[in-house]
């Protein structure tokens, strides 16, 4: 998923789309002058939580997302959910601070539910003292 598929989908959210559906470039150019920056903000926390579940030959390390048509390093489901929520949240703090606190709430709980810690596999490990224990 790109930065423009999130772009849009936070503008039909924040009301920003015209009713043929189409976005209005001269009103949603400040929007889009911010998305990249807040969306890099999005990623790198979002990646940071991530990188705690993972071996550290496995980390993801995050690439500044210098345009609306770059892809993100995380999966489309977690950018087509969280990062609208928390891209529309900050896009909202200082015109509307109700939309923008449930954008926000939203965005929280998503995060809280997508980046619970998964289960590990169980490890064999090698029973170096023999350990068995017999009663």
């Amino acid at each position: 998923m790109t930065g423009n598929n999130v772009f849009t989908i936070t503008m039909a959210m924040i009301d920003e789309m015209l009713t043929s559906g189409q976005l209005d470039a001269e009103a949603t150019a400040e929007y889009r002058a911010k998305a990249p920056s807040i969306l890099t903000m999005l990623q790198n926390e979002l990646i940071g939580i991530e990188n705690r579940y993972r071996k550290k030959d496995e980390y993801i390390y995050p690439v500044p997302i210098e345009s609306l048509d770059q892809t993100f390093q995380i999966d489309d489901i977690k950018a087509s959910t969280l990062f609208t929520n928390g891209l529309a949240a900050h896009l909202m703090l200082h015109e509307d601070k109700t939309l923008a606190n449930f954008f926000n709430e939203r965005y929280e709980e998503m995060k809280a539910m997508f980046l619970k810690s998964m289960p590990r596999t169980p490890e064999t490990r090698e029973d170096k003292y023999d350990a068995t224990l017999n009663y």
